[in-house]
């Protein structure tokens, strides 16, 4: 995989890695989706938890990762995660969150979660978690506490 969030492969088509972000602030949503185009990323953006199923049953084509906002107006970002999860059991989540990861409100709610990205977070930092996400592989969603 190239740095700009294109995937390289010999003999077959390059398609762009796509990026599931759901997150109920505008502004975060919409500058957090510009760092990501920039560096070559397909969005596709949600603003709340029924947002989110409607985005993911139209949507067709692979997601490569779901970067969900752990706290949303209509539901608890793991809750939401693993359901979204039931429908594309190999997408890989990271989860953002403005929590300090010390938060026990946030410990106790994601469970056993590997990735969690604070905000606010620079680009680079961003690209780097998504991309261990995304090569993490498949893994068994957990269920929400």
């Amino acid at each position: 995989m190239s740095d700009d969030g294109l995937t390289d492969s010999v003999g077959a088509e390059s398609r762009r890695k796509v990026v599931f972000f759901v997150d109920d602030n505008d502004d975060v949503r919409r500058t957090i989706s510009r760092m990501l185009e920039s560096r070559g990323y397909e969005m596709l953006l949600a603003a709340s938890a029924a947002e989110a199923s409607e985005v993911s049953e139209a949507f067709s084509g692979e997601i490569d990762v779901l970067l969900m906002d752990v706290n949303l107006p209509d539901g608890w970002g793991a809750t939401v995660a693993f359901r979204l999860r039931e429908e594309r059991p190999n997408m890989p989540v990271l989860f953002i969150t403005g929590f300090a990861e010390s938060d026990p409100v946030l410990a106790g709610g994601l469970g056993a979660v590997e990735f969690v990205v604070n905000k606010p977070v620079t680009r680079d930092k961003l690209v780097a978690e998504l991309e261990r996400a995304m090569a993490s592989g498949p893994r068994k969603p957990d269920p929400p506490d």
